[in-house]
């Protein structure tokens, strides 16, 4: 009995198949080449058909070797939107989660993402696909057949099973912007004030719910965001546990029970009921290829070589550090601002004639990353803090680095357990999956 899981990231998609008897998986993972070359600097568009092909070859090749596929589950980069016609075609890019056009200027020197936040009093941030689509409607850039917008995931739910109109669940919903997480539903009177048409909004729906069959047999279920599947996919206990992920991006979540709002936090909704609490930064592991590209640079030049290159994480791994061992330089990574200051950057501080080393400049990369997501963590309600000690540790960046682990230790001063499975998102698209197809009660049955 196998299950498919799909995660559509911004730089890679990943396929997992999960045997659920014998409690095993194999992930398939190429590189997402679907990006759209654009004349303007803040656009960040991909292409949707170039995707669901690369899902549907992802999905032969696990069909070829395996004829008991019992479910397809999908999750993917949250937030980015994709408008479709009448048959349920795509008629746009995908403007995915990195577009920066909710910051340009609107008027009075207020970004579209400031008039928004201030006018609606949700916190909205450039990338948020409801940002974006009053962006396009400002500036007449809205498809004329265009009849519903949704994710990418959404969108690929309909391919594969042939729907024409969209159908969301909360936690993609709520990614788009303009969402009453308590009250799980858009708020219509907001959006229809300000001129947007709410017949174009999807459908929302349960998480993991039936939508429809693959090739007339496989049963393939609404999609759920990445952060949650990514959370369903490496945290065993809720009670315990502090959930760290670091890709493109880095996000620190937590399971509660209760709604809860705190001020530079998302409370997102949770699949089978409850919320995650989440502090996201916007730059996280592309830090860490900001760096790599940096010593890349001086290879280069120092070596009158163009092509050669250093094994980036082989290096970083073989730096002898222990408890305590100052970094000497303060590194902010905010390369990409932050969601409260998109117009932040990172910088380097604290240069000494001793300290400007390889070495130092590495740790304080490190440092950064995880004084980032520490500061998330000192936000978050004491009540859910007081009985959590260990961090569960997903995505390349932390995979990959085992001194980005143990710059982590040191930041919380808990226990870092790398999560289970290569490619957790995936996995956890698996588990929606098997959810849907009530071979286990819930969600918080899964261990």
């Amino acid at each position: 009995m196998h299950f498919i899981g799909i995660d559509i990231g911004t730089t890679s998609i990943c396929g997992v198949i999960y045997d659920f008897l014998n409690q095993k998986t194999e992930a398939i993972n190429v590189e997402n080449e679907s990006g759209i070359a654009v004349d303007n600097s803040w656009e960040k568009i991909q292409d949707p058909q170039w995707i669901v092909a690369c899902v549907i070859q992802i999905i032969k090749k696990f069909e070829s070797k395996y004829s008991d596929i019992k479910g397809i589950g999908i999750t993917g980069q949250m937030h980015g939107i994709v408008y479709v016609d009448n048959n349920g075609n795509a008629v746009s890019p995908l403007y995915t989660w990195q577009d920066n056009r909710g910051n340009l200027i609107l008027n009075n020197n207020i970004t579209y993402a400031e008039f928004l936040t201030d006018y609606s009093g949700y916190d909205l941030s450039t990338g948020y696909g409801l940002v974006t689509h009053f962006y396009n409607i400002k500036n007449s850039m809205l498809p004329q057949s265009a009849v519903k917008l949704c994710t990418i995931m959404d969108y690929t739910v309909m391919k594969l099973t042939g729907r024409t109109e969209p159908l969301t669940d909360h936690t993609n919903a709520a990614g788009l912007g303009f969402f009453n997480a308590r009250e799980k539903k858009f708020d219509l009177s907001s959006l229809g004030s300000i001129g947007i048409d709410i017949s174009m909004l999807p459908e929302i729906g349960e998480s993991a719910a039936l939508t429809g069959y693959y090739n007339s047999n496989i049963p393939v279920y609404s999609a759920i965001g990445d952060n949650q599947a990514g959370f369903i996919g490496s945290v065993r206990d809720r009670k315990k546990s502090i959930h760290v992920t670091i890709g493109t991006s880095s996000q620190l979540s937590i399971f509660s029970k209760e709604f809860f709002k705190v001020s530079s936090l998302d409370t997102r909704p949770f699949p089978g009921g409850g919320y995650i609490l989440v502090g996201a930064a916007l730059s996280g592991g592309q830090s860490l290829s900001v760096l790599q590209s940096f010593f890349d640079s001086v290879i280069r030049v120092s070596s009158r070589n163009t092509t050669e290159v250093a094994d980036f994480y082989e290096m970083i791994n073989a730096l002898d550090y222990t408890k305590g061992d100052p970094a000497g330089l303060t590194v902010t990574t905010l390369f990409n601002g932050s969601r409260s200051n998109p117009f932040g950057r990172g910088s380097i501080s604290n240069i000494s004639t001793k300290n400007f080393t390889a070495r130092d400049l590495i740790l304080g990369f490190m440092r950064g990353i995880c004084n980032e997501i520490y500061d998330f963590y000192s936000k978050m309600p004491y009540e859910l803090k007081k009985d959590k000690h260990i961090v569960i540790g997903s995505g390349n960046a932390i995979k990959k680095n085992n001194l980005l682990c143990r710059v982590l230790e040191e930041t919380f001063n808990f226990r870092v357990v790398k999560s289970g499975h290569d490619e957790d998102a995936a996995f956890g698209a698996c588990i929606a999956a098997v959810v849907g197809g009530n071979y286990v009660p819930g969600f918080d049955t899964i261990q």
